[in-house]
Formats: C-alpha cells, structure tokens, sequence
C-alpha cells in the first residue's frame, strides 16, 4: 500500500467514525493511530506506520521542513474523489515523540436557523444582527458546532456586505468576501483587519478569538461603530466575558460594546449529537 492510499484510507476511516481529529504518534520507531471521536479517542490496531507517512503529511501540508522542532501549523486539501476534505496539520516534536495531530474540518452544514433556535430566541438573534455597530460571539467548547452555527448566521444574511478573516477559512461562500490569514504572504491578523475597514462592511467577521491581539481588534472595531460576529472558546455564556477579559482586555470594555453571546453545546443521546444553547443578552 503506497503512502497516499494508506493516508486517504485513514481520513476515509476519521469520516466513517464522525471523527473531529485524527492522531498520529511516533516513538521510539513505532506509529500509533488515533482518532478522536463522540466517545472519546479510539485507538486503530494492527496497522503499520512508517515515518514516510508523516513526512508525506508534512510535506503536503507545506510545514518547514528544516525547523522540526519549532511547533508549526499547516494545511492542505485531500481529493477523495466523491468530496474534497480540507485538513489542519498541527505538528510538535521533542527528543523522543512526534506527534501530529489531523482536524477533520468538513464543509458546515447549512441548517435552517428556524432548526437551531426557538422562536422567541431567534426574533432576539435576528434584531442583534440588525445592529449597526457591537460585537456578537458564538461561545462553547472544541467540537462544539460553533463553525456550523456561525456559517449557518451567515448564510441567512446574504444581502449585507459581510466580510471575514479566518484561519483557515472553513468554507468558501459566494456572497462573503473571504481573507485567511497568511504569514507567509505578509497577510497576518492586523494586516488583513485594516484593508476590511476600508471596505465599508456592514458585518466584519473574524472567524476565531483565540489571542489578545483578535481579542482587542474585535472590541475595537466594536467601538469604533461596526458590527462584529466570532466565535471564541468558553465553557458557559458568562464565561465567555472572563474569557475575554482573560485575553487581556479591561472588563469595562466588553461590557460596553457586548451586545449576545450564544453559548452552546453537543449533547449526545447515545446515537447521535443535539445541540442545546443558552443566550445571554448584554442590556
């Protein structure tokens, strides 16, 4: 079996599980196969990995091959004939582990928001939206469906002139104008946030808050009258306010231009995945 198959037949096997991350370890000469899925992480048994399978990765995900010991992020797209899957490759390594870890980030599904949201928490959502300046934040754990729920957001408001910066961009959509962040382009965070507020938008989306840096842009494009809707990670919607604040910006300040957090999460019933919110209202 040739490198590329035997990659293809394990993202093929992370799809079949519903998998989130796929898990490729090497030590001491030997690979080990995980994949993280609704019950937890599942280990693949009696396959054999070789250290061609993670050059080939590192390879195609254009990480730097001459500085493996520095923690790098990659990306790429995998053709498995009937669908195209878009990976992020995150690779670490020491004197005696390397480990590389695969995100599985399948195309959103775009669900009617009628689906997501009851009636009356949907009007609220809606007429939010319909704000012209504040800051809007979609908040739950990893693999909690934040991407879906924002994409889903999005989708319903084709008629604005919506702009986003991502990292990666997840999927591509024709009525949004779409910038991901690349550092080797010379296009990082700061970069591509200024050339959006030259544009007029009526939304400006940044895909994550992950740092301080997207944490202070999002509340100063908040004050300086514009609209703004991410996702960040929390583990309850009021959470989601120290989240911030622990990234380094000053209570008062979120305060003053947070206008919804919609904090949700995955709830399995023992075949599948429902998702339940609580919002919370800035008044």
């Amino acid at each position: 079996m040739s490198t590329e198959v035997l990659f293809h037949s394990l993202i093929l096997k992370a799809l079949k599980l519903k998998s989130t991350d796929l898990h490729l370890t090497f030590r001491e000469g030997q690979g080990f196969c995980e994949f993280r899925t609704l019950h937890g992480l599942v280990k693949v048994k009696n396959i054999n990995l070789d250290r061609n399978l993670l050059e080939y990765i590192k390879y195609h995900s254009k990480l730097d091959l001459l500085k493996s010991y520095r923690p790098q992020t990659g990306y790429f797209k995998v053709d498995l004939g009937q669908q195209i899957i878009q990976l992020r490759v995150a690779h670490i390594k020491n004197n005696f582990t390397e480990s590389i870890v695969i995100r599985i980030m399948n195309p959103p599904r775009y669900i009617s928001l009628d689906t997501l949201f009851k009636a009356d928490d949907l009007s609220l959502i809606k007429a939010e939206l319909k704000r012209s300046a504040g800051l809007i934040l979609i908040s739950g754990t990893t693999g909690s469906g934040k991407t879906t729920t924002l994409y889903t957001i999005l989708n319903a408001l084709s008629e604005l002139k919506i702009y986003t910066i991502e990292d990666p961009i997840e999927a591509y959509h024709s009525q949004l104008i779409q910038l991901q962040v690349n550092e080797r382009q010379d296009l990082n965070f700061e970069t591509a946030l200024k050339q959006v507020l030259r544009h007029d938008p009526n939304l400006i989306v940044i895909g994550e808050i992950r740092d301080e840096i997207e944490a202070k842009a999002a509340l100063r494009c908040a004050l300086t009258g514009h609209l703004v809707l991410s996702t960040i990670h929390s583990n309850s919607a009021s959470k989601t306010i120290d989240r911030l604040e622990n990234l380094g910006v000053p209570r008062n300040e979120i305060l003053s231009v947070l206008n919804l957090v919609i904090y949700q999460k995955l709830e399995s019933d023992g075949k599948s995945r429902i998702m339940s919110y609580e919002l919370y209202q800035n008044i």
